[in-house]
């Protein structure tokens, strides 16, 4: 006889108030519901009667719900939505003593990572969209298969895996910012492995025999209510066009703003996060970029090609023309050591690799090399100290404004501006010096963001800096390479010359400021890469 479907179960229940429906229903994911509530709150009694609750609400919606909605994830939901009604101001405390309790049921092979992912794992998950966590929770909370997620999200199974896989880079990234560092696989197998523990024996049979009725404690009662009302709002939330994500942790519900709804309304830090969280799910991004810099009486144009993937690969090229003279810049990492190239065009193809410390110095020297178009999208997409403009835009502390949005090739785009005041950075205005330069005051800088309201990437940036003083010392060895690209006689003469001109340059500097716009076109996400397209 052909076994039942969740949904077919639930039917059968909510016509007929079959009891032997509800307990294979109960049966069959009451150890998936317990398990999340025990990595909130690690205590048995308050882990079954999280358990008992949220059985109590499907039974009260079996003839509710959707048949399009994939029940394990939404039981998943339900436990943790009831765990943070319970546990509240005591969260952090009891994520300690569930840890302990999880490291002593844990084998040593991969206790270590489970210890590290245990505390953030439900935090995390709640920050993934209903079907990305559908898709953690059936493919390694449950272990089903590809084939298995595939026919419960009712997608191809290429899809699932592609879901799967984004869903787990997705949880990778927020693991990291949080100071665990794992591998995409490895969390993969440690929260398969991990993920779910055995419930008390009994159980399964009390959850049944509350949800048709049985006498219940006031505990019960009372996380039943307060999870059902929590549920109805986010429900209304949702249909009014403003997208909930429950964010547990502290046991504190922090309201995020979807990005499909409410586009009008969003602030500009939300703005920016969107446009974090839609570069840290790609795999891979490339594109061309057109940069334009203007100051100091000098304008520059730079062309460069971007070619990004995780988990550490990238190329980065730029041409600079104009100014003093035709330029040249590389960086790039296939995975292992990270490089860089600098030198006059003419001998750029022979010029010695660098070995840099690592990719953040890799990228600060091709943000001032090419004016920042070669670090603006690396900086998003890798987060990195230099060239991420994100990253003030998202922490909301400096002065920002959102302007009506403009079409850049086409697209929507959203229109965000962010004004930093330079000398707070410096210190009171005071720098160190060098023998090259006597930066005195960095102004105030201005940079506007152009990011596509479709798929929230980076189409343009404008920088304004308005307010430097600098003080620059010209060596003769100095001038003499910059005479030497020009293809100049180092004489007397061009060599003073030469220092006139710089001069000049500082002071127009100084009066009128320096912009930079650079455009990003021919962008394409989530391409399959080689080693050899990161080769020098």
């Amino acid at each position: 006889m052909t076994e039942l479907n969740d949904h077919e179960l639930l039917a059968e229940f909510a016509r007929s108030g079959s009891e032997v429906a509800f307990a294979t229903l109960t049966a069959r994911h009451v150890n998936l519901v317990y398990s999340a509530a025990l990595r909130f709150c690690g205590d048995a009694q308050h882990c079954e009667e999280i358990t008992q609750a949220v059985f109590i609400i499907l039974a009260r919606k079996a003839g509710k719900l959707s048949p399009r909605v994939v029940l394990s994830g939404w039981l998943y939901q339900t436990a943790r939505l009831t765990a943070a009604n319970l546990v509240k101001g005591e969260i952090r405390r009891q994520r300690r003593e569930q840890e302990a309790y999880m490291q002593s049921t844990l084998n040593e092979t991969d206790a270590a990572a489970w210890q590290q992912l245990a505390p953030l794992l439900d935090e995390a998950m709640g920050r993934l969209g209903e079907t990305d966590r559908n898709a953690v929770v059936l493919r390694f909370f449950e272990n089903k298969t590809a084939a298995e997620v595939a026919a419960a999200l009712k997608i191809t199974e290429a899809a699932a895996h592609k879901r799967v896989n984004r869903a787990l880079e997705k949880l990778r990234k927020i693991f990291g910012k949080r100071g665990v560092a794992l591998s995409a696989t490895l969390i993969a197998g440690t929260v398969a492995a991990n993920s779910v523990q055995a419930a008390p024996v009994g159980l399964a049979a009390t959850v049944t025999a509350a949800a048709n009725g049985a006498s219940i404690s006031a505990t019960i009662t009372t996380l039943v209510k307060g999870t059902m009302k929590t549920m109805t709002w986010l429900k209304l939330k949702f249909a009014i066009g403003v997208g909930v994500a429950a964010l547990l942790a502290g046991g504190v519900a922090t309201v995020a703003v979807s990005q499909t709804g409410g586009s009008d309304k969003l602030t500009v830090p939300e703005i920016a996060k969107q446009t974090q969280e839609a570069y840290a799910a790609l795999t891979s991004y490339s594109d061309t970029a057109k940069g334009v810099s203007e100051g100091g009486g000098q304008t520059t144009e730079t062309t460069c090609t971007t070619r990004l993937q995780r988990p550490k690969q990238y190329r980065v090229e730029w041409t600079t023309t104009g100014g003093l003279y035709v330029s040249k810049g590389l960086v790039w990492s296939d995975g292992g050591a990270n490089y860089e190239v600098m030198d006059a065009a003419d001998k750029f193809a022979a010029a010695k690799a660098q070995t840099m410390n690592d990719r953040q110095t890799a990228f600060a020297m091709a943000l001032g090399a090419s004016g920042g178009a070669a670090s603006t999208v690396p900086g998003a997409f890798f987060e990195l100290n230099f060239g991420d403009k994100l990253g003030a835009f998202a922490s909301g502390r400096t002065e920002m404004k959102r302007e009506a949005d403009e079409k850049i090739a086409g697209m929507d785009c959203y229109v965000v501006v962010s004004v930093l005041d330079g000398d707070k950075l410096l210190g009171n205005g005071k720098m160190p010096k060098n023998a090259m330069v006597d930066l005195k005051s960095l102004g105030t800088t201005t940079t506007t963001l152009w990011i596509g309201k479709k798929d929230h990437l980076i189409r343009k940036s404008k920088t304004t800096t308005a307010g430097m003083s600098v003080a620059m010392k010209f060596t003769d060895e100095a001038l003499k390479v910059a005479l030497e690209r020009q293809k100049k006689p180092v004489t007397p003469e061009n060599l003073a010359a030469l220092r006139a001109e710089m001069e000049n340059s500082m002071a127009q500097l100084k009066n009128s400021g320096f912009v930079f716009i650079e455009t990003h076109e021919n962008i394409v996400v989530n391409q399959k890469f080689s080693a050899a397209d990161f080769a020098r």
